[in-house]
């Protein structure tokens, strides 16, 4: 092998430790978490919200009405059911002084310890029985606790838990993501004893390998969790355990996953070396390793290793293992005798002799007992007595054994075997005794001086090259003491392959060989003398007779060469030409990227498609022979783009589409009103037309959503809230034209059964304002209309359907205590207008001309929902607003009129009404001020009548 030769093995090599290069790897466990959730979160799903929710943390929060605790004591019982057990806690609002409602909180800690799966939570006054609140749920928590992570004997990655976890009870699953690659699976986990272990099955072995940071995430059916718990693997993993003999070294590593292909590089020293090999990693779970075995693998001093897969390092560790054993030069200059100990062996394979200028491989050596015998070392050469050597000596039966010549720092030269034993400083050509005269000999059929270069890399390009033992037979001389090696040739089979269809290529290539040595430049002709070769090739397959030693061949088809070399025990070799593959980009009119687009090339009868990505790309792979290949970009909202190349080295890098757009004139409506409150939406999983509508969508109410891609699509309107029904319509938006659409969502809104009771009970206590026999009741009815007016707003609530959708209220809440209010200030009027002084008016005024008075303003429901967009401080100041103004119009008048107690009276009742009643939310607040404000405004305008005027001034007796 020539010293050409040398260096392109060890350029490969040197190419082959780069790839496998050091790299870090973490795996980081984060459990989302925040501090409430909206609703009480059940194995990752957000149930709808209500009294009862569960924070981040795991702990169970919950509301409760402050009015359900008449006698004003804020402690509950709850009582925990599900399949594992059942308690009862007790618990004492955070903030019993509260008006409004009263906040309980009971922390993940301390909830029961049974599984808490399938819960159910009822809540009751500690001192009744009454039921304020029952819920099913699943209250299991998870809280990994910070730097616990560890693997166990069986190789399994476990995580220690907080006291704030709850309620779960043994297996259960977790989601995991691994960052970087977008790699997910869920993952098979226990909990004992505060420990939780990840199986280490499939799906734990794809995040392993390579090793990743990953994300930890509940899952449908688990555990909520919390906690933001650092594992990295290279800190929790233990030491890998490295068993070193000679000639092999197995890593064992709970990092590694059985079957996966690792690059294992090694790297020793004295004797310096160093290795790459591929290996397939074998074990059980605990005890998974991966081996490298290498007859000259000979480190004494140090081995260090390295694992790694995909690019990426899983492990590093070194390996010290014990030093060489010492020896001395025996009489004779041609062996060597160990000072304290015998060899092992007996059947020696061969002798790595390191000099400070070569390595020789001495295949015919011996041993007998301490003393190695060198035979195969040069006829003319000789250790120096006095000289260093490092040799180690291999056996086949044994393991192999280092041995150590001299104590030098440097490694010394061969002598020559005709200088004087007496006169180590001396030589018969003048050299010095550590200089070495060794002439071009072979060392088992390989010339010694073509490997003499140094022991590290005598090791590194043995080792690579895998010629074991075989080394000391090639070149046909029986022993190491032959001068000269033989010329030999050998025949070498070159199939030539199309690497797209892995066939082979039948097209006319043209064809190189050169040996490794020689430069491109110097290979012309065939069979010249430099033993290289080269012509044109058909069908595939040719068969050249070459010197026997590494030749490099190189293939040319269509401007596209492939190069590969054949060692010197190769006879068989393939050149493939690797498919041609390209990036295509598709952009739009505007230069932005197309997504979703399919980009396709047909060639030679076959079509290939792809699509491209977000950012508008597409790979193509073809093959080195197509030829006329058509690409073409399509996508349903653009007009294609297509080109034609000869060479699919030629494939276009970008395409150009132009959009197919049209106009879409869109309008919406609410119960056939029109607003613009409804939410208008596509019926698509293309986020992009979702975009493309938004931009597109008309500003104010009848514009035209100009530039929307043609085609057809389905709108949807719809407006937050339970009474509203979504709506949809199929619409199809013409190339260059306009199409018109209306979106008109219904408001399913109707009283219910009890609140129409309240409403008739409304307009019957109003009736009954009226009094029976001789007295007047002209005020009365005055009042009677008021309620009336309260009444009639009620029944339009299901026509205002676009209002509640502008405002978002709710209309339950709005009817419910609009009517509670209403009732309440009629009974407020009907105690006033039976006090004595105004039955004895009432009664005077029998006489007069019966009048009937109505209410001249009226409630709206404009005025309601204004309200409700303030706030509660808000509200109630316009409500004192009301009865203040109604106060000074009283106050005004006392002193025109006999009597202002039919006006007075009133009044005095609405402020008692005002003071007493505390409503839970702005909406109910909201419909209460609106109800009493009305009656407020009443009292002001009694005034106004003169026929109820009338009344106030008639003189009682």
């Amino acid at each position: 092998m020539g010293t050409s030769t040398l260096q392109s093995v060890l350029v490969a090599l040197l190419a082959l430790v780069l790839v496998a290069g050091p790299a870090t790897a973490a795996v980081t466990a984060v459990a989302p978490a925040s501090d409430t959730a909206e609703g009480l979160t059940t194995s990752g799903t957000v149930m709808a919200p209500g009294d009862l929710n569960q924070t981040g943390s795991g702990t169970l929060e919950f509301e409760l009405d402050a009015n359900e605790f008449n006698d004003s004591k804020s402690a509950v019982k709850i009582k925990i059911e599900s399949d594992g057990g059942d308690d009862t806690l007790t618990t004492t609002a955070e903030n019993p002084e509260a008006d409004d409602v009263y906040r309980y909180r009971v922390a993940s800690g301390e909830l029961p310890d049974f599984s808490l799966t399938n819960t159910t939570i009822r809540v009751s006054i500690v001192d009744g029985e009454e039921l304020l609140n029952e819920t099913g749920v699943d209250l299991r928590h998870l809280d990994i606790a910070d730097e616990s992570a560890s693997f166990n004997d069986r190789g399994r990655l476990t995580l220690n838990t907080t006291d704030d976890t709850a309620g779960i009870d043994g297996s259960f699953h977790l989601n995991a993501t691994a960052d970087g690659d977008d790699r997910t699976a869920t993952l098979s986990a226990t909990l004992e004893n505060g420990t939780v272990t990840i199986d280490r099955n499939d799906a734990f072995k794809r995040l392993l390998a390579p090793p990743a940071t990953l994300t930890f995430a509940a899952t449908d059916g688990g555990p909520s969790i919390t906690g933001d718990t650092g594992v990295t693997l290279a800190d929790v993993a233990p030491d890998a355990t490295v068993l070193v003999s000679p000639g092999r070294v197995t890593v064992q590593s709970p990092l590694l996953v059985a079957d996966t292909e690792y690059g294992v590089y090694l790297n020793t020293t004295d004797p310096d070396g160093e290795y790459a090999e591929t290996t397939t990693a074998e074990g059980t779970d605990g005890v998974t390793s991966v081996t490298v075995e290498n007859e000259y693998v000979a480190g004494t001093d140090s081995v260090a290793v390295e694992v790694s897969t995909d690019g990426s390092s899983v492990l590093s560790q070194t390996h010290d293992p014990s030093g060489a054993v010492s020896a001395a030069v025996a009489q004779g200059n041609r062996s060597v005798t160990l000072e304290d100990e015998s060899f092992e062996g007996d059947e020696l394979s061969f002798v790595l002799l390191s000099t400070s200028s070569e390595v020789s491989v001495l295949s015919n050596a011996s041993v007998d007992g301490a003393t190695l015998s060198l035979a195969g070392l040069p006829d003319e050469s000789e250790l120096n007595p006095e000289g260093s050597y490092r040799m180690v000596v291999a056996f086949a039966d044994a393991p192999s054994t280092t041995v150590s010549v001299g104590e030098g720092s440097e490694l010394s030269a061969l002598q020559p075997a005709t200088e004087s034993q007496n006169d180590m400083n001396g030589s018969a050509n003048g050299s010095s005794g550590n200089e070495s005269s060794l002439v071009p000999s072979t060392v088992g059929g390989i010339p010694s001086r073509q490997i003499g270069i140094g022991l590290g890399v005598g090791v590194l390009v043995l080792g690579m090259l895998g010629l074991g033992y075989a080394v000391g037979q090639i070149g046909g001389g029986s022993g190491s003491g032959s001068s000269t090696a033989t010329q030999r040739t050998r025949d070498v089979r070159v199939r030539i392959t199309d690497g797209f269809a892995n066939e082979r290529l039948s097209d006319e290539v043209y064809l190189t060989a050169r040996p490794t040595g020689q430069s491109s430049a110097s290979t012309s002709g065939v069979n010249h003398d430099g033993g290289g070769r080269e012509e044109a090739v058909d069908g595939g397959v040719v068969t050249w007779t070459l010197n026997a030693e590494p030749y490099e061949f190189t293939a040319s088809y269509n401007g596209t060469t492939v190069t590969e070399t054949a060692e010197l025990l190769d006879e068989k070799l393939t050149l493939s030409f690797q498919p041609v593959s390209k990036h295509v980009s598709v952009i739009d009119e505007t230069g932005e990227p197309v997504e979703g687009a399919t980009v396709t090339a047909e060639f030679d009868g076959e079509r290939i498609s792809e699509t491209t990505d977000a950012n508008g790309r597409a790979s193509l792979t073809l093959p080195v022979t197509a030829s006329s290949v058509e690409v073409t970009a399509t996508h349903d909202r653009y007009e294609p783009d297509s080109r034609r190349v000869n060479d699919p080295n030629d494939l276009p890098s970008e395409l150009r589409v132009v959009g197919k757009t049209g106009t879409l004139r869109l309008e919406t409506a609410i119960g056939g009103e029109p607003t613009d409150a409804v939410n208008v939406s596509l019926d698509t999983d293309d986020e992009w037309l979702r975009e493309r509508l938004q931009e597109s969508s008309p500003t104010d109410e009848g514009d035209d959503a100009v530039g929307l891609p043609a085609g057809e699509y389905t709108l949807v309107g719809s407006v937050d809230g339970a009474p509203f029904e979504d709506v949809r319509s199929r619409v199809t938006v013409p190339e260059d034209d306009t199409t018109s659409v209306t979106l008109d969502v219904p408001f399913e809104y109707e009283l219910s059964a009890t609140q129409r009771e309240s409403l008739e009970a409304l307009r019957r206590e109003a009736d009954d304002l009226l009094p029976g026999g001789r007295l007047d009741s002209a005020i009365h009815g005055y009042y009677a209309s008021v309620a009336q007016s309260l009444a009639d707003a009620v029944e339009r609530v299901p026509e205002s359907g676009t209002r509640f959708a502008e405002t978002g209220v709710e209309p339950d809440p709005v009817v419910d205590a609009t009517l509670s209010a209403g009732r309440g200030c009629v009974e407020g009027v009907d105690n006033a207008m039976n006090t004595k002084h105004n039955v004895d008016l009432f009664s005077a005024c029998a006489d007069m001309r019966e009048a009937s008075e109505e209410w001249r303003a009226d409630y709206d429901l404009d005025d309601l929902f204004e309200l409700a967009a303030a706030d509660r401080v808000s509200q109630r100041a316009e409500l004192k607003s009301k009865l203040s103004e109604a106060e000074s119009t009283v106050e005004d008048n006392r002193g025109e009129v006999n009597v202002i107690s039919p006006a007075g009276d009133v009044l005095e009742e609405l402020q008692a009404y005002e003071s007493e009643t505390r409503e839970s939310d702005e909406v109910r607040n909201a419909a209460f001020v609106f109800a009493v404000a009305g009656f407020a405004e009443a009292v002001s305008e009694l005034f106004e009548h003169p026929r109820l005027l009338d009344r106030l001034n008639r003189t009682m007796y």
